[in-house]
């Protein structure tokens, strides 16, 4: 089934990117400012004249009409919407793509002073973090593609939780299926690099699937090898 994505969907050309959350498009040869839906780089992908597909919003209170949902990279789809990777991945653990240990599933829980994604409350409770990974190179996924004081912080919190006797992962979700094996984005985050190798080493899970992407549909296909 996958996670499905409604909305009208238009193909564009990417012109330029003009702060973290705007950019502009030329759909049918009209420039159009559309809402960027990640506040990563994305250089590798948000190439001038780059083929790109928006999603229409629904929601008339928006400044921008369209959101930059998909962009072309060597004849397949990323997703560059980061905060659908807890939807696509819910979605593959109710269909049973994503086996996990079995209690009811929580959304935002919050430990400490953070919030995590999910949380299962059964014999074994469990927190988990989601990343979305967008950054693709020779056939790997990493992540961050921008330094990420955040996302350690995270890191850390589940070590706590483990030292108090949870289980923890961590999951990124590669949004693209051209990728074979995960790898933190070492060069460009270091610390979060060295945070995550830790985190595994006290214990805290780490896990990487990647994804078919189609214009109205995601699914996890398979997980993928993590290198740390």
């Amino acid at each position: 089934m996958g996670y499905k994505i409604p909305g009208e969907k238009i193909e564009g050309r990417f012109i330029k990117r003009l702060n973290r959350f705007e950019a502009i498009v030329e759909i049918e040869e009209k420039e159009i400012l559309c809402h960027v839906p990640n506040t990563g780089r994305l250089r590798e992908l948000l190439l001038p004249n780059a083929k790109v597909f928006l999603v229409r919003s629904n929601n008339k209170n928006r400044k921008t009409e369209w959101t930059l949902m998909f962009v072309e990279k060597n004849k397949g789809l990323v997703c560059i919407n980061s905060a659908m990777a807890n939807r696509v991945l819910e979605s593959a653990i109710k269909e049973n793509v994503v086996k996990l240990e079995k209690g009811v599933l929580k959304r935002e829980v919050s430990f400490y002073n953070s919030k995590f994604d999910f949380f299962i409350d059964g014999n074994e409770k469990t927190f988990i973090e989601v990343k979305c990974a967008t950054f693709e190179e020779n056939g790997i996924a990493k992540f961050p593609d921008a330094p990420t004081d955040r996302g350690r912080r995270h890191i850390e919190e589940l070590i706590k939780a483990v030292e108090l006797g949870y289980k923890a992962k961590i999951i990124f979700v590669a949004f693209m299926d051209c990728v074979n094996l995960f790898t933190p984005y070492k060069e460009m985050d270091e610390k979060f690099a060295l945070t995550l190798k830790k985190a595994k080493e006290k214990g805290v899970e780490v896990i990487a699937y990647r994804c078919s992407i189609e214009l109205d549909e995601i699914n996890v296909i398979d997980k993928i090898t993590v290198e740390l």
